[in-house]
Order: structure tokens, then sequence, then C-alpha cells
């Protein structure tokens, strides 16, 4: 049976984190070529929106995971598989595949997997080989989280590795308020948090600015705010770093294409959208050494605050490249997804496709 319809399902903005952001741009990439779209989003506690359906109650939100999607329609899971919870999640995604018919794709994110499915027991990898026969494809973002998949007894006809970034919007500018906090921000840095334990939260803010006085530093990210900015402020440094916390992804985008330097110091990460929007804007990046990083990032030692220091000190010092690679690469993570979408749903010749593409009307051709 061939299917038009997708339900995604996972964290939606807010926050503005990669998942959630992932999760969007993906809603909106289908909707423009034809499919319709309904998201589950899976935050507990969710502001009610027109934009998704959502439930407050754990119960519930399982039984709608459940049903969610039927035979008409391919349910796409996102989730971080770094925790029991998110296990428990694709369960139940994986019993709604077995028992209501319903074409499925699981995409795991998190840069954190790896370290969690490591400590899986003989029950637990079991388990996870039955979940993985309810999926058509295990989409995972970067490839150390495919070798897991791997371990796990996932063969590799069933895996695409394919980074969550979708693309940047050229007409990303900054507006007048933000101009107005960056003006005498030169050269500027832009810092990306993952939360609240990266390492942005301490030294980072104390060291940076200190030690390279006619810098600018702007701070940003999911949970980074609370103990950042009243730091910055015992450290007089109110003139030359801002602690903007978590923004919409539009306004984290202008900050981006603006910066002279994105930097992202992270301990662990999946596939850091905030990473490949920077090189797509032909900003440089200098990036914690962890397990995956995309080619054209320059690395310094994760948690090594000197390390990241010389490595800025480096790369301020060289001229600006522009754009690192061409759109080309940058948007095919795009095209990658929507071929999944339209190939078969699981390998082999007699197995049918997932969906097929719907004709565009004729004016939007």
């Amino acid at each position: 049976m061939r299917v038009n319809r997708a339900v995604p399902a996972g964290f939606y903005p807010p926050p503005f984190a990669d998942e959630p952001v992932h999760v969007k741009q993906l809603t909106q990439l289908l909707r423009d070529r034809g499919l319709m779209v309904e998201i589950l989003n899976l935050k507990r506690r969710a502001h009610p929106s027109s934009e998704y359906h959502s439930s407050t109650g754990r119960g519930a939100l399982l039984g709608k995971l459940f049903t969610a999607a039927d035979r008409a329609a391919i349910l796409h899971f996102h989730t971080n598989g770094h925790n029991r919870k998110s296990w428990l999640l694709i369960l139940v995604a994986s019993l709604a595949g077995r028992l209501r018919g319903a074409p499925t794709v699981l995409t795991l994110h998190s840069g954190l997997l790896p370290g969690y499915a490591a400590g899986f027991g003989r029950i637990a990898q079991g388990l996870a080989r039955w979940i993985r026969g309810s999926f058509a494809r295990i989409v995972c973002v970067n490839g150390e989280i495919r070798r897991v998949i791997e371990r796990l007894g996932v063969t590799r006809d069933y895996i695409a590795v394919i980074p969550a970034f979708l693309g940047v919007p050229q007409s990303a500018e900054l507006a007048p308020p933000d101009r107005e906090i960056i003006k005498d921000f030169r050269p500027l840095l832009v810092v990306v948090a993952g939360g609240e334990e990266d390492p942005e939260r301490g030294p980072i803010v104390q060291q940076l600015v200190t030690l390279i006085p006619d810098r600018g530093v702007v701070l940003m990210g999911w949970e980074v705010g609370p103990k950042t900015r009243p730091l910055i402020d015992e450290l007089g440094l109110a003139r030359r770093a801002v602690c903007l916390g978590e923004i919409s992804q539009d306004r984290c985008l202008a900050f981006i294409r603006a910066g002279d330097v994105v930097v992202r110091s992270t301990f662990a990460d999946g596939d850091a959208i905030t990473v490949r929007e920077a090189l797509a804007f032909g900003v440089a990046v200098v990036a914690s050494d962890t397990d995956f990083r995309p080619e054209g990032v320059t690395f310094f030692r994760k948690g090594d605050v000197a390390d990241l220091v010389a490595k800025l000190k480096q790369v301020l010092s060289a001229p600006r490249a522009g754009c690192s690679a061409p759109l080309a690469i940058h948007d095919q993570p795009a095209r990658d997804l929507w071929q999944l979408y339209s190939e078969p749903a699981s390998p082999g010749a007699d197995a049918p496709q997932l969906l097929r593409p719907p004709r565009r009307p004729a004016a939007s051709r």
C-alpha cells in the first residue's frame, strides 16, 4: 500500500534545540513537497498549539503515539536513544508499526546514545533487535550511532546515515535591536551551547573575553542563561559579552551568519545543526573534538579552554574564506530524506514504497 500522509513524532520547538528544530524543518520539507503532515509533539505539558497534537499525561501521550498513524500514514519517530524513557517510546512506536500496520521510520539523534547502548545486557540487546524489525528504516545522524545500531543486530540495509541539518535560508538577517547589541562586537564570537552542563557556562565566558580583549561574545542555547548572565555581570564583561539564552531559530541563524567564528564546545553531539548552519553560511567553526563533526571544522580538545583559545586565535588570524562548501552539499540531507520516503519500506525488490511523491500543482512547477 502506498501512503501520502506523514506523522513526525518527536520534540517540537520550543525548546530550540537540535531535535525539535529538525522535526520542524522536516515538517516544512514534507509539506513543501505536497504531503499532508500531522505533528505529534512528545514533550509533556507542551503549550497547546494548532501546529501539533500533544498531551499532558504520560499515558495519554503514549496512547497518541500508538494511534498516531495507520496503514494510510507513515510514522516518523524521532528520539535521542540515550535513556530508558527514550527506549520505552521506541518500543511503543515499534508496536504501532507491528500492530497497526503503520509504515514506520526511526531517527536517532543523540551523541550520548553510543555510551548508553554500551551498557546494554543480553535482555536489552535482544529487545533492541526485536524492536528494529518494526521499522522500515532507521536513520542515524552520524556514523558512530550507525555502528552501535549495527552491533545490536540491525543490518546495514535498514540503516541510513543522514545529518539532521536541512539547509539554511539565505535571507537570515539581524533585526535592528540585535544589530545594536553587537555593533561594537568585533571580531564576533557566537557561542552556541547545548545545555547548562556544557563548558560555555563558566570558564569559556571568563577566559575567552579576558584573554582576547578586543572580541565580543554572544552566548545562546537551550537552558543557557541562569548561571551565565550573573557571571558576565560579576566579571564586569557586559560591554563585551551578552547571553541571550534560548532564542528562536530565525534569530539564532541571523547571529550565526553575522559572526566571525561560531564556537561549539559541547562534550557530546549527535550532529549539531548549528555547526552545519555556520559552515553553510561560510562562517568559521571551532568545535570540541566529540565523536562526530563534519568536514570544515577546526577542532579543540573538549574541556580544554586553553586549547580552544589557541585555536580561536589561529582561526581569527586567518582571512575569511567565504562559503566552505557548495550549496549542493548543504542541501544533500534534505534530498536524502526525501529519497528515503520514496524508497522501499524494507530491503527487497517486492517491498512496497513508503510514500508516493504527489504531483505538484501546475502553477508551482
